[in-house]
């Protein structure tokens, strides 16, 4: 068996139609996010259309000083030429710097609301959805593909309309004086263009493509850090060497591509600007030779000057198609996830119910996580208020898979629940699992106080109510021990604390909503015996009044519950009393034997069954 490596997506160069298609429709749909700041677009444009303007003035400016100071000597316009020329220099720096804060502002406002609707359509995915789906992925999608989105929103309005706006002033301005020198000129931006289009195309998806592998390549270290004590434990350091390399190789032959093409096209532009500009030398300066003063020095000047500040915007724009080509992959992967199938829906019709009982209804109830698959098969029981059930059953049978139908964590395919019946579907989704507590096997403690933690599902709870389930749980005593009492900070999944102080804390926490039905999944199979008798005696005080389901492996833990439930491959094969199962001789008898008669046969004596 090998260790699993890291694998990475692949990052097509060169769009395809159907591709290019695409990139369209996510295009219109992220100027769906410029709606609510329209009039604050059109004020980026229009400074930018004034950007533009000023930009295209201070070459003409210097061509007058040339053409009518330096060569006619008329010295009295040198002041005043050299006013507009800082007048117009600073309105341009002036106009630059709101036009960028304009954009980098919008940028972030847009890119909140992506986020805000990516971490919202997060909050409503189903349990099925997290079952199937990497944290690293959807982490990263919130990050390392919306900073692709937001170098894209920084500059993409201002550099279109520059790029337009400061052509559309300066060939206009070169065509009144001479259309040839124009295209002689015209024709190497062309070019320029159609190179610097290319390096970034190429290049930027290969840059992605480096990010992506470093951060697979994260990944891999963190968990191979984490596990380092098993990889030591079995000699695997050679193996996961091996896969540090493979992973490294990618990220370094990628950068070298990436090196080759900008090596290749890099060149390329500066080299044809440069070219152009002699041609346009060799020719302006045949025009100047010639009689009939058809061009100036300082009309040649402009012309090699506008030649240069054409090829900014030239550059930016084919830069700004790079930055899409990686933006638009980016927001497709956040779009991916939005779109996806949310959570169980409130029906029309659903109310804020009550559940003063807690009678547990199941009515032929299939459920599969697959179409075709179903994890349980026609399970029918009822279980009455109060009442706490046991169940029992290998692994894959179904157990967490029933008690997490209750809640509504998932749909069934056929059959129905009932909670005091009425349909689950009738309560609103909020009021239903607010009156469900749930102890799950997985004990989450969130970075932050004692007090918080407990109060998560509450976070209006008062301090006695926090104390009252603190109680409860049987951890009040240990919580007054800490230096802060319940002020006191543990850390990140509740590394300062036992398995079980953090398993009596999940229990105060699901006890502090005072839950009609409380289910408790397998959260005894990780502790020690003495941890388990501790944890027993409050879940024994915890259960008082309520209709609890308990999932365990431990007979010790369920066979005082008042009936037993046991599943296989999704059935119930076998539903009664502690004292009735037995009885039968069955599956649970056999268990019972097992986990019992053989561990402790002096202290347990063997059942007798007529």
């Amino acid at each position: 068996m090998s260790v699993a490596k890291p694998t990475l997506d692949y990052v097509r160069t060169i769009p395809t139609t159907a591709e290019f298609a695409k990139t369209i429709r996510t295009f219109k749909r992220l100027l769906g996010y410029h709606k609510p700041f329209a009039l604050f677009f059109v004020a980026i444009i229009g400074l930018s259309i004034a950007k533009s303007y000023f930009f295209t003035l201070e070459p003409l400016y210097t061509a007058e000083i040339i053409d009518k100071v330096i060569t006619q000597g008329d010295y009295e316009l040198l002041a005043p030429l050299i006013l507009d020329i800082v007048i117009v220099v600073s309105l341009y720096a002036l106009l630059n710097y709101l036009v960028t804060y304009s954009q980098a502002y919008s940028a972030q406002q847009i890119e909140r609301r992506i986020r805000s609707d990516y971490y919202a359509s997060l909050q409503e995915k189903p349990f099925k959805f997290y079952d199937s789906t990497q944290v690293g992925d959807l982490v990263s999608r919130a990050t390392m593909d919306l900073q692709m989105l937001e170098m894209f929103l920084n500059t993409w309005i201002g550099t279109i309309t520059s790029a337009i706006f400061t052509t559309a002033f300066m060939l206009y301005i070169m065509y009144t004086i001479n259309p040839v020198m124009t295209l002689i000129a015209f024709v190497p931006m062309v070019f320029t263009f159609y190179f610097n289009a290319k390096l970034f195309t190429l290049t930027m998806p290969l840059f992605r493509k480096m990010q992506l592998t470093l951060g697979k390549l994260g990944s891999y270290i963190q968990q191979n850090i984490l596990g380092m004590k098993v990889v030591r434990i079995f000699r695997r350091e050679s193996e996961l060497e091996d896969g540090f390399k493979q992973v490294e190789s990618l990220y370094v032959n990628t950068a070298v591509n990436a090196g080759r093409i900008q090596s290749k096209y890099m060149p390329s532009a500066p080299t044809i600007l440069t070219l152009g500009i002699t041609m346009l030398y060799l020719y302006g300066g045949h025009l100047i030779a010639s009689p009939g003063n058809v061009l100036t020095i300082g009309d040649l000047t402009l012309f090699a000057r506008y030649m240069l500040r054409l090829a900014q915007p030239l550059r930016d724009t084919s830069m700004l198609i790079g930055l899409w080509i990686n933006a638009s992959a980016g927001l497709e992967r956040v779009h991916t996830v939005v779109d996806s199938p949310r959570e169980v829906e409130d029906r029309s019709d659903a109310k804020d119910l009550v559940i003063s009982k807690g009678r547990v209804e199941f009515e032929n109830v299939t459920f599969g996580y697959v179409k075709n698959r179903p994890v349980l098969r026609n399970v029918s029981f009822m279980t009455n208020p109060g009442e706490r059930i046991a169940i029992l059953g290998a692994t894959g049978s179904g157990k967490t898979s029933l008690v997490y139908l209750i809640p509504r964590f998932y749909d069934v395919d056929s059959g129905r629940i009932l909670i005091d019946d009425v349909k689950i579907d009738q309560y609103h989704l909020g009021g239903l699992r607010r009156q469900i507590g749930i102890v799950m096997q997985d004990v989450f403690i969130f970075s932050g106080t004692v007090a918080d933690n407990i109060a998560f599902g509450k976070p209006e709870a008062s301090k006695d109510e926090i104390i009252e389930a603190a109680k409860l749980a049987r951890l009040h005593d240990f919580i007054t021990s800490l230096p802060d009492g319940y002020q006191t900070l543990i850390g990140e999944r509740g590394i300062n604390l036992s398995g079980g102080q953090r398993q009596r804390l999940t229990i105060a926490r699901a006890l502090l909503t005072d839950p009609r039905i409380l289910i408790l999944d397998d959260s005894l199979s990780f502790v020690d015996a003495n941890t388990e008798k501790e944890i027993q005696i409050a879940i024994e005080d915890a259960m008082e009044g309520r209709t609890c389901f308990i999932i365990a492996q431990r007979l010790s833990t369920i066979k005082n519950a008042d009936r037993i439930m046991v599943l296989d491959d999704g059935k119930i094969i076998e539903f009664g009393t502690h004292t009735e199962l037995l009885a039968r001789d069955g599956v649970y008898r056999r268990i019972y034997e097992t986990q019992f008669l053989q561990t402790a046969p002096e202290s347990v004596p063997k059942i007798q069954v007529k």
